[in-house]
């Protein structure tokens, strides 16, 4: 059964990425070659489909306590995420801004989203949009790493 209101989740954030596409990054690495395993690539996919997906499958509860904190934590890991964004962009669209720490968070623009569909996890009570958040964090974040590094020289 589909619940309508609960594509909110994964609607809101796709809206920065949409910015995104339509004015692209400034100064992108020419001869940057992210070396991502396959693994990464293959979890990171899946992750991303099943956090975009699932949350219409599954109604929004808010009427305990916990639910109410995950509520809270959607919020404000989603407002670190806007954030990020807001930072790229007033930033004249820095494209080593996706990927640079922020506020203590390493690749806060990986991280933060993946924190917020945990949370939508609990809200909806859905144990397949948690193991699918597992999943994204497992390729997700250690490619964003990977980018940031190559983006400094450093070596890892």
């Amino acid at each position: 059964m589909f619940h309508f209101i609960s594509i909110i989740i994964p609607i809101a954030v796709l809206l920065p990425n949409l910015f995104f596409f339509g004015i692209p990054p400034r100064n992108s690495p020419a001869n940057i070659e992210v070396k991502e395993s396959l693994i990464l690539k293959i979890a990171e996919g899946i992750g991303r489909l099943g956090v975009f997906v699932l949350p219409i499958f599954s109604s929004i509860h808010n009427d305990k306590q916990y639910e109410v904190l995950s509520l809270l934590g959607m919020f404000i890991f989603l407002l670190l995420y806007y954030i990020g964004w807001i930072r790229y962009f007033r930033r004249d669209r820095e494209y080593k801004l996706l990927f640079s720490p922020m506020i203590g968070i390493p690749v806060p623009l990986a991280i933060t989203p993946i924190l917020y569909f945990i949370s939508a996890s609990i809200v909806l009570h859905s144990s397949l949009l948690f193991l699918s958040s597992l999943i994204l964090a497992i390729g997700h974040i250690p490619i964003s790493l990977i980018t940031y590094h190559q983006i400094n020289n450093d070596n890892i």
